[in-house]
């Protein structure tokens, strides 16, 4: 019975120790967890779902002081451009566009005007279906005239906005100047150019 007593007390030491060693839940590291945490999320915030996109725009064009002191004169016509460009946000983009500006005419002397601009874009939403933006970069113009051909680069800026239609399609109107365009070997004007047209995004 003494024996039987002594064991019992002995199994109940070894149990009480056993179970003082075991292996216990440990606590939660946080900040172990923090640092091998990745944010996926900032990376989907800034990613542009279609981020090429193209179009074309119709409207005039006028040469700013091409008249000035001319009787005979005229220096307004019909204009339209096609348009590329890459966004690398929702705010930022790259535009490049061909642009025909029309004709103008002065004391029997024509010159058809057309120029390849290349913009940097800056876009700022007013609401979920309208976006206004402004653009500025440089343009290279090509002007056939009476006597000859004159071609040279100068700077460029515009201003615009758009109404969306769906996920990829826009409207789009803008105004847009191109910087002592020479009409002749003599003359040199402005030209600025009021259009309207559409934008499509399908990549």
């Amino acid at each position: 019975m003494i024996v039987f007593k002594k064991s019992a007390i002995l199994i109940g030491i070894l149990s009480v120790f056993s179970v003082a060693n075991a292996d216990l839940p440990k606590q939660f590291d946080y900040n172990k967890a923090s640092t091998n945490y990745v944010d996926n999320t900032s990376n989907s915030a800034n990613s542009v779902a279609n981020p090429y996109y193209f179009g074309g725009t119709i409207g005039g064009a006028q040469a700013s002081s091409y008249c000035s002191g001319a009787t005979n004169c005229e220096d307004t016509d019909t204009a339209w451009k096609v348009f590329g460009g890459y966004k690398f946000t929702d705010k930022l983009s790259a535009e490049g566009s061909y642009m025909n500006l029309g004709d103008v005419y002065k004391n029997g002397e024509n010159s058809d005007v057309s120029a390849f601009s290349a913009h940097g874009v800056g876009t700022l939403p007013v609401s979920e279906q309208f976006d206004v933006f402004a653009k500025v970069g440089a343009t290279r113009w090509n002007s056939d005239n009476t006597v000859g051909s004159e071609s040279g680069f100068g700077a460029s800026y515009g201003v615009g906005a758009k109404m969306n239609i769906n996920e990829t399609t826009k409207l789009r109107a803008e105004w847009e100047r191109v910087l002592d365009v020479e009409t002749s070997p003599t003359d040199s004007t402005d030209i600025n150019m009021l259009s309207i047209g559409v934008e499509l995004s399908t990549f």
